[in-house]
């Protein structure tokens, strides 16, 4: 599917990317320029500009230059219903929904894409009032996003995550997660939750590797008795889509997913779409709308 491209506002977060994101963003409106499309930018200075900014927005496609985070400001700033495509130039940390689009960090290829008009619609996540399009997580993916949360607003990039995630790794005590999926309850003693929009969760890996972005399904994989073992066993193996086979892993898919904490003595933290997002207890839906994600014609995505 194909929407006309006149007009495009971009979103640009200066310090993603290793502080890349400002030429990223200026190199981008040049190129869109170039191409014949009347092109506006805007820098963020501090967490939640991009919500504010995409409130404000009229342009047929807002272009986010960042990561999963930024890209998640902008999706929950602009109105209900709202007719605008949204782009992505990646220069964030993992850039989940990007590789997911097939968008890679060239600009030709971006602006190319956006020019082109070339859509898929996504299905589009709710926790409450805030929208996603990766997912969530419970648990050890939650503690490491709200251990790396404090360098937020300085320069970003994945060697930012490896100290905070190590100490996180050795130190986590595991507590219980309840999940329920439409109603039934699935697990009481889930230890490490993800609830997928993607197939990529926990930074690069493909934590829920049967979802579709437009099946109007969350893809739920449910984690129990986690050790070393364990933990080593998924690096290697989480590439396989055949991990969630393990006799320690239930793969589930639903509407409505509720995630609480099964021990009332212990606390388990959340994050989506990367960012930490409090406690569970947790409720994870689906919007009855979608969202158009400008992709590369011939992506292979469907």
């Amino acid at each position: 599917m194909n929407v006309e491209i006149r007009n495009a506002h971009i979103i640009a977060n200066p310090v993603a990317g290793g502080g890349k994101g400002k030429a990223k963003a200026l190199a981008l409106e040049a190129a869109l320029i170039l191409r014949g499309v009347e092109t506006t930018l805007f820098c963020t200075s501090k967490a939640g500009d991009g919500r504010v900014e995409a409130g404000q927005t009229t342009a047929d496609v807002v272009v986010v230059v960042g990561g999963d985070g930024t890209l998640n400001e902008v999706l929950n700033g602009l109105p209900e219903r709202f007719t605008c495509a949204l782009a992505i130039l990646p220069v964030g940390t993992a850039n989940v929904v990007a590789r997911e689009m097939g968008m890679r960090s060239k600009v030709a290829t971006v602006a190319d894409a956006i020019v082109a008009g070339n859509y898929i619609d996504m299905d589009v996540g709710l926790h409450g009032e805030q929208r996603f399009l990766l997912g969530a997580g419970a648990g050890l993916d939650a503690a490491v996003a709200h251990a790396v949360h404090s360098g937020r607003g300085r320069k970003s990039n994945l060697m930012k995550w490896v100290g905070p995630s190590l100490r996180v790794v050795f130190g986590y005590d595991y507590p219980h997660i309840r999940v329920t999926v439409d109603g039934a309850v699935v697990a009481e003693d889930g230890e490490y939750v993800i609830v997928g929009n993607c197939r990529y969760s926990a930074g690069v890996f493909p934590a829920t590797p049967q979802s579709v972005i437009n099946d109007h399904q969350l893809d739920v994989c449910i984690m129990r008795k986690l050790s070393w073992g364990r933990l080593l066993w998924l690096v290697f193996r989480v590439w396989n889509p055949n991990f969630v086979d393990a006799s320690w892993i239930t793969y589930c898919q639903g509407q409505t997913v509720l995630l609480e904490p099964a021990d009332s003595d212990k606390p388990v933290l959340m994050q989506i779409d990367g960012d930490p997002a409090g406690q569970l207890p947790g409720t994870f839906t689906l919007l009855d709308w979608p969202v158009r994600m400008i992709r590369p014609k011939g992506c292979g995505i469907v």
